[in-house]
């Protein structure tokens, strides 16, 4: 089925738009196949935006991101002669009707065939869908993150197109790569299926999703019922015993490296640099920059009525203890 088009003039319009399904960036979560975000988190976030409720607040890596994108775009142009359809970069939205709980909304689109013998230069058959990232990460052509391919598999589900590349950027290394991804219906249709559930269930039906990760239990339970127990299973049993080992190893490795690094403290005098034979810094040691700090014992005894005007008292964090 025909993928319908939703051009959106401003990014408000689109992030309101977009708060109606689930974008195909966020299969990736729904998999597990991503730290950044958890199904816990993404539920809630998109409960919130169903009811007008937005978060603006892009972090370092978004900004990159977004600032990058059309550098990306123009090395892969560059690099495979593809020529970028320029309007692909408004902010838009494709959503089958068929299946309305799901979107794409790709970085670009590319003329397969810019010369457009085949299928004709402007047709639809002759469009292929561009995926841009930056990464901290060293990317390996052969062993792509699966977040990415499964975006760039729902983006070529939900449009139509079977032509599609992903483009990454390094930023660490500023190396540049990319990659051509060859459509699997099964993984579309199983992407379909769990987003069918996570909507109908999570989202329009309110239903959290099972906690995944440790701030997903914090979120869900901030606070401990009193007394309360429950019977570790075998699985956490030997969680249990490899901390435990693991602690101990990581104490005996610390005491021998609070040794080894007494040692060289001891080299010094007065010294700022330690330096190899041939002139190169191997270490320093030196005192960092004063910084002021409030004496509250004192504030508190010396001026109650400002100290109790001033304090603010946060609610205590979970803490683990293995005993």
């Amino acid at each position: 089925m025909n993928a319908i088009r939703i051009d959106c003039k401003t990014n408000r319009q689109w992030r309101i738009e977009r708060s109606h399904s689930i974008g195909a960036s966020a299969v990736g979560v729904l998999f597990g196949e991503t730290h950044f975000r958890t199904p816990l988190e993404l539920a809630h976030t998109m409960r919130d935006e169903l009811n007008g409720i937005f978060n603006y607040e892009e972090t370092e890596a978004m900004q990159d991101g977004h600032l990058l994108e059309d550098y990306v775009a123009r090395k892969f142009s560059l690099k495979t002669g593809y020529k970028i359809i320029e309007a692909s970069s408004a902010e838009y939205l494709l959503r089958r009707p068929d299946i309305p709980f799901m979107h794409a909304s790709p970085d670009r689109t590319y003329w397969i065939d810019a010369d457009g013998p085949r299928h004709g230069r402007a047709a639809e058959q002759n469009k292929g869908i561009l995926e841009c990232k930056t990464t901290n990460r060293d990317i390996d052509p052969d062993n792509l993150p699966l977040s990415w391919v499964f975006q760039v598999q729902v983006q070529m589900g939900i449009s139509g197109c079977r032509h599609a590349h992903i483009a990454w950027l390094c930023k660490k290394t500023f190396t540049f790569g990319y990659k051509r991804i060859a459509y699997d219906e099964e993984v579309f249709d199983a992407a379909t299926g769990i987003c069918k559930d996570f909507w109908d269930r999570c989202v329009v039906g309110g239903e959290d999703p099972e906690p995944v990760a440790a701030r997903d239990v914090v979120s869900l339970y901030p606070r401990q019922t009193e007394g309360k127990t429950v019977t570790a299973s075998k699985e956490i049993m030997d969680c249990i015993s490899d901390l435990k080992e693991m602690k101990a190893a990581k104490s005996e490795l610390e005491g021998e490296i609070e040794a080894l690094s007494d040692k060289v403290k001891v080299f010094f005098a007065d010294e700022e640099a330690l330096v190899d034979p041939a002139g190169r810094i191997l270490a320093t040691f030196k005192a960092g920059k004063g910084r002021a700090s409030l004496d509250s014992k004192k504030l508190a005894a010396d001026y109650p009525e400002v100290y109790s005007a001033c304090v603010r008292v946060s609610a205590g964090s979970r803490t683990l203890l293995i005993k």
